[in-house]
């Protein structure tokens, strides 16, 4: 059976040995890189998994497993410190800047979150913003340790990028003009309307659209398995959504090898001019930023399940480490999404 993440670990030497189990410790920072040292070698599974729950009671607050980013930062809200920020402009400031840039993470278990969860999102913003947010995730893990929540200050090792140009800030369409786009494409069967549709039902990154093979589209099962590169991503089965099929069984052939034969850059010329025509801001990302906070705000959808459907890495102790959402469940929760 898997450990929760940030538990540690048991596995079995390849090699014949007398103690052939090992149990290593969660992985943590040793002179500024990352190690998981060896606890120790038993003759049994049972006695390595009996060992590894003895080092967690004494080393790890499991009691903690359930609370989420969220709750410590919804706590900072009223803290002292948030308190002490002079105005209101700035403390609005430092909450956006955070929720923006931890954004995917903050319905994640606190304590499985580690180094690389918070500098690659830290890396891909600028640092004016990283530095609003550090001091806010600074601020939180004091509490945290001072509560004994957890045991070590990752804070303290991150850093903000050194990107100093602004970013756009991140838009979400209108349900209306998803409703524009569905009469455009009944009216002119436009190949490119409809991928931006199979983009707003799928939430898949507009790049894995062009990664899609003809065999690996499922129409009995509804499902459709990306090319995706991404660690989370590959061979992931997306849920085909009751709306879009249609679209999917037009333009599937087993004549050819890909699903659509056309280019990201294409797609990325065309939807531009489809934004122009509608007096619409955004880009092809935006409909990915779309799927996903409208499928966050239905009512009793797990995050982890959203996670599944868009391949992001699930770091939740309490929601997805011990659930394998079959494909039935996971259709169930994307015909939920309406525009």
């Amino acid at each position: 059976m898997r450990n929760a993440n940030g538990t540690g670990s048991v596995y079995k030497r390849k090699e014949k040995s007398r103690k052939p189990w090992i149990v290593r410790e969660p992985a943590r920072l040793i002179n500024g890189k990352y190690k998981r040292p060896i606890i120790g070698s038993y003759r049994t599974q049972k006695e390595a998994q009996e060992m590894l729950r003895e080092y967690n009671s004494r080393n790890l607050n499991i009691e903690y497993s359930e609370l989420k980013l969220v709750d410590l930062f919804n706590k900072w809200k009223i803290s002292k410190h948030a308190k002490s920020i002079k105005t209101e402009e700035t403390f609005n400031r430092y909450c956006r800047d955070f929720t923006v840039i931890f954004e995917e993470i903050l319905e994640d278990s606190f304590i499985s979150l580690d180094y690389s969860d918070y500098q690659n999102r830290l890396n891909n913003y600028p640092k004016n913003k990283g530095r609003t947010a550090l001091t806010v995730l600074k601020s939180i893990y004091v509490e945290a340790m001072k509560q004994r929540i957890v045991k070590e200050n990752i804070s303290l090792y991150l850093e903000s990028s050194d990107q100093i140009i602004r970013t756009v800030d991140r838009v979400i369409f209108k349900d209306e003009f998803v409703r524009m786009l569905w009469e455009n494409y009944e009216c002119t069967n436009n190949i490119y309307v409809a991928m931006v549709l199979l983009l707003f039902y799928t939430g898949m990154r507009s790049v894995d659209l062009f990664r899609i093979e003809n065999e690996n589209i499922n129409l009995k099962e509804k499902y459709l398995i990306t090319g995706s590169k991404t660690e989370a991503g590959i061979n992931r089965r997306i849920p085909i959504h009751n709306l879009v099929l249609p679209i999917v069984k037009k333009y599937m052939s087993e004549k050819r090898k890909m699903f659509f034969e056309d280019d990201y850059g294409t797609l990325k010329n065309r939807f531009n001019n489809i934004l122009k025509e509608y007096d619409v801001e955004g880009n092809l990302h935006s409909i990915r930023h779309t799927f996903i906070t409208k499928m966050r705000r239905i009512k009793d959808v797990p995050a982890s399940k959203v996670k599944n459907i868009v391949g992001h890495k699930v770091k939740d102790i309490t929601d997805g480490i011990y659930t394998h959402w079959s494909i039935e469940e996971l259709r169930d929760v994307i015909n939920k999404l309406v525009y």
